[in-house]
């Protein structure tokens, strides 16, 4: 249960068995690549960086065309039912699996293929879409009785259509009753414009347009050399014609949609391909042989010296050494028991641990799921999460991160529910079971714990703080930093104490001695690491203002108590609510049952999003605020992460 220890390799090997290296590399897994392009920037040594650029296009290149072959065949899938599918799952494939299927393909074949009719299928929607916006362009000419080809070729007159804006059809009228060398025919009108015919002598065109250009007349030029509407009549059958087209290719797409499995897989195995590709961009070579340095797992060493004897035979140099502590680079690899290791999202979402640091996944897992329940505090919602949980632990077809997440919400609902019991609460008060507390009157006692379980987390979290000075031989930080707010925090809690509870005298003079003792340590040792006496008695000042932080922190385990009373009273109203509408006949009853239902699962939810995120808080500010930094970068697994399928 900690972080795992990483031993550093350095490796030469020639180029040309590079890409048989990497291949057995990614079979392997565990290997984390240093760019020692960062390190080696000496040209006199004829050192460069490889690149594999054109070939990692090439590798983009081929993603592009699956990618968009899968979507597009995607739409065309008959799927299962949602449930159904979802327990199914992703299919698993080792990478040998899934280099061989890929290679047996014709994947690119049938990318081309389906992208090649979906191109037609796109080409025949535009032709449509430009044939519609042609209809929608003559349908106000359908009065007009002529072909169109004919008002443009006239020998002593000239016919013109166009359209003026309808707000000024009245001026319109007013100005053509004084043209006497015009006709003109207002063929249609829609909110916006008159759609006119206007018939002048070719020697009248000139002095009518400019009379007209006061009403704003736009001319308008058909395409087309039928009628209006029997060009819209001929622009409706290629429409159809087209659509019947369109029909035929979704038919073909429907039936490639055989190629899907296939094309998915090529998608995660080009993914892994250009990994690999990624990858060499972190080496350096110089004519002929190849420098790869890294990190792996110690305890896979073995394992990783066999895949280079069998990628390589015996041409190669390889140097393994323990990884330094104190080197930040050092990736950070977790291996924590089944329960623990569901807790490692919390603290990758904090900040992965440093390599010279704890892991304090094991610490934070037990007081998470204590306060989880504490905050969710109820038997029927403890028992939705562990049968629902358990359900999809056992029919589900799991990827090893949902697995993960699933098994979160499987260990919390046993101290949600254990919590419940102790609360009495199921449903809130809709099933009457017994409880060791009542929320409702002993809210006090409720508060009390919930500080008092802050306490012990926070003083907890200052033994880490002890243990990991001490590890680093630095005792006497130790007891300046930790002892000494042990004895001031520890004597203040049992002077407070003594003040409200008849307890003996002695042990009042004792947390008295105690607080007063660690008080005076602390400022006399909190601004050691100041040269002057003034900088000294300062900084233990300051460091002693600290305290009032501990009473924040404690205060702030307060929504312990809040969240758990909160959820319950919630639950009582609404049960309530659906008590008194139950009454009400048939109706009332149904409608009950509604109430019921749907505001014990809104305050399921609520209650599980509150307990998650105050539980975090809890952890993130008061727990690891007192011993924890973190700060490592992850381990990278040499495998990218499947899209479709589980990848072992």
């Amino acid at each position: 249960m900690a972080i795992v220890k990483m031993s550093e390799f350095s490796l030469f090997a020639f180029d040309i068995k590079r890409e048989d290296l990497l291949k057995t590399l990614q079979n392997f897994g565990y290997v984390h690549f240093n760019n020692l392009n960062e390190e080696f920037e000496d040209e006199a040594l004829s050192i460069e960086p490889v690149r594999d650029s054109q070939k990692i296009t090439e590798v983009e290149a081929k993603l592009s065309k699956v990618s968009s072959a899968v979507n597009i065949l995607s739409r065309y899938e008959k799927k299962e039912s949602g449930l159904k599918a979802m327990m199914e799952g992703n299919k698993t494939y080792d990478f040998k699996e899934l280099e061989q299927i890929v290679a047996d393909s014709k994947y690119m074949e049938y990318a081309d293929e389906v992208l090649d009719i979906s191109k037609k299928k796109e080409s025949l929607r535009q032709n449509i879409e430009h044939l519609k916006a042609e209809i929608v362009e003559l349908t106000p000419w359908k009065n007009l009785g002529v072909n169109v080809d004919l008002i443009y070729d006239t020998h002593f007159s000239d016919i013109s259509i166009g359209t003026v804006p309808k707000k000024l059809k009245d001026k319109f009228l007013e100005i053509i009753r004084d043209q006497n060398n015009l006709y003109y025919e207002i063929l249609n009108e829609d909110k916006t414009n008159l759609y006119l015919l206007l018939i002048t002598h070719k020697s009248d065109t000139e002095e009518v347009m400019d009379t007209l250009k006061n009403v704003s007349f736009s001319k308008v030029k058909l395409d087309g050399k039928l009628t209006p509407i029997e060009e819209i009549k001929i622009r409706e059958g290629k429409i159809q014609e087209y659509q019947k087209e369109i029909e035929k290719l979704e038919e073909e797409l429907t039936d490639k949609v055989r190629y899907l499995e296939d094309l998915k897989l090529a998608y995660d195995y080009l993914n892994n391909i250009k990994l690999r590709l990624s990858a060499t961009e972190n080496f350096i070579k110089t004519e002929k042989v190849v420098y790869i340095k890294g990190y792996i797992p110690t305890e896979k060493l073995e394992e990783f010296e066999k895949s280079v004897r069998d990628a390589l035979g015996n041409v190669y140099y390889l140097e393994v050494k323990d990884a330094e502590k104190d080197n930040p680079k050092v990736p950070i690899l977790l291996k924590n028991s089944a329960y623990a290791e569901t807790f490692e999202s919390l603290t990758g979402m904090y900040a992965l641990p440093k390599y010279n640091e704890i892991d304090p996944t094991p610490f934070l897992a037990p007081f998470y799921t204590i306060f989880f329940g504490m905050m969710a505090a109820d038997v029927g919602y403890g028992l939705i999460m562990l049968l629902g949980t358990f359900f999809v632990l056992k029919k589900f077809n799991l990827s090893p991160s949902q697995r993960k997440s699933i098994k979160f919400f499987y260990y919390l609902s046993f101290s949600v529910i254990i919590w419940g019991f102790i609360y009495g609460s199921m449903f809130g008060d809709a099933v009457k079971i017994p409880g060791l507390v009542d929320p409702a009157t002993d809210y006090n006692t409720l508060l009390v714990l919930s500080i008092a379980f802050g306490v012990i987390h926070v003083f907890y979290a200052l033994g880490i703080k002890a243990y990991m000075l001490i590890r680093d031989g630095k005792a006497l930080d130790a007891v300046f930093d930790v002892g000494l707010w042990y004895a001031a925090i520890g004597g203040a809690i049992l002077f407070l104490v003594s003040s409200m509870v008849d307890i003996p005298s002695i042990l009042s003079t004792i947390g008295l001695v105690l607080m007063v003792g660690g008080m005076a340590g602390i400022i006399l040792t909190g601004g050691r690491s100041s040269k002057s006496i003034g900088g000294k008695i300062a900084g233990g000042l300051y460091s002693l203002y600290g305290i009032t932080g501990y009473v924040g922190d404690f205060v702030s385990y307060s929504r312990l108590m809040a969240l758990g009373l909160a959820g319950g009273f919630i639950a009582g109203a609404i049960n309530m609510i659906a008590n008194m509408v139950s009454g009400m006949g048939v109706i009332g009853f149904v409608l009950a049952i509604l109430i019921f239902i749907g505001g014990q699962v809104f305050n399921l939810g609520l209650s599980l999003l509150g307990a998650y995120v105050h539980s975090i808080r809890l952890t993130f500010v008061e727990f690891f605020g007192k011993f924890y930094e973190g700060g490592g970068q992850k381990f990278n697994i040499f495998k990218a992460k499947p899209k479709y399928i589980n990848l072992k």
